[in-house]
């Protein structure tokens, strides 16, 4: 009777029956068909969270991504399946080119194509197909203005040092995004130099980022220091370590909603001032552990009597930051 249905996953402490992937899989598959791309992604994203290697699901998943607009997830989503080696490896290929062209990623895409074509890989009937994709991408390129004809963006670091911090991080904030791309020298001087303000700094990170910027950068916040690689940089959204000390407060203020949300703006609030740094001297559980020993001493009015004292040291550094720079 067991063979009948499959072999019982288990994720966790749970036991996945492969019929509730295949529900799942169906309501994907027909909220596609029914151009419900929310719908389709919502559903992959459950398959994927449970085999997370299904090559069905990330097909779906990249294709609903990219209908949704969302095309850097959707790239991600047919990296990995390009990884794995998929059934319909050229309508993936076709897919990821698709997807390359819409973030400007032009000559990746070329490349592949041209890859495609000079290894023999395409069958007769679609040579045609992906010559028209090189074409389109060709045009594209040739309509698009060079860097050098881009306008100049209005920016004079000099200046820039001569504000105070939070004119500072205004400045930076009015920047278009294309901007911190043309101004990538001038923001790398910018987060490097001690005369920035600490959240400008982080603006200008997140920025650079975004812009897929080439750039290694020397970054000093309170006692840390560290080099780091824009493109290297932690993602607080997704950060293991962040999501597991945040757990952590939930755990422990599951019955005090008030305290909860109250621990998670403070902790929020010192992931960006302290970005890209992220206590790693502490373990999760003293980062965690000295949070609630400081909420519980806001509450109290008395010191903390417990909770790791450098960690509790630093926590009142940012704290006492804020309230200097805001007056």
């Amino acid at each position: 009777m067991y063979k009948k249905h499959g072999r019982l996953k288990r994720k966790g402490n749970v036991i996945i029956f492969p019929t509730a992937i295949d529900r799942l899989m169906e309501e994907g598959v027909t909220a596609l068909q029914q151009e419900n791309f929310a719908g389709a992604r919502t559903k992959m994203e459950e398959v994927l969270a449970l085999e997370p290697a299904n090559p069905a699901a990330l097909g779906a998943y990249a294709y609903a991504l990219y209908e949704l607009g969302e095309y850097g997830k959707a790239l991600e989503a047919t990296e990995e399946l390009l990884k794995i080696g998929p059934l319909h490896y050229l309508e993936t290929m076709e897919l990821h080119i698709s997807l390359l062209m819409q973030l400007r990623r032009y000559g990746e895409a070329e490349e592949l194509i041209d890859m495609l074509i000079s290894e023999g890989v395409l069958p007769e009937e679609r040579i045609a197909q992906f010559r028209q994709l090189q074409q389109l991408n060709e045009r594209i390129q040739d309509q698009m203005p060079s860097r050098t004809e881009e306008p100049p963006v209005p920016f004079n670091i000099e200046e820039f040092l001569e504000l105070s911090h939070a004119e500072q991080e205004r400045t930076v904030m009015a920047l278009e995004p294309g901007a911190f791309r043309q101004l990538q020298d001038e923001m790398v001087r910018a987060v490097e130099h001690p005369a920035v303000d600490l959240l400008a700094k982080t603006y200008i990170l997140f920025m650079l980022h975004r812009a897929h910027a080439e750039a290694t950068v020397k970054i000093e916040k309170f006692h840390y220091i560290g080099t780091f690689h824009i493109s290297n940089l932690p993602d607080p959204l997704t950060s293991d370590r962040l999501n597991v000390i945040k757990k952590q407060f939930e755990a422990a203020l599951t019955q005090d909603p008030t305290r909860l949300e109250m621990i998670t703006e403070l902790f929020d609030r010192h992931v960006y001032l302290l970005f890209p740094f992220q206590w790693d001297e502490f373990s999760p559980a003293e980062v965690a552990n000295g949070y609630l020993a400081y909420l519980d001493a806001v509450f109290t009015g008395e010191a903390p009597d417990s909770g790791n004292p450098e960690l509790l040291q630093l926590l009142l550094r940012a704290e006492a930051w804020f309230e200097l720079r805001n007056g």
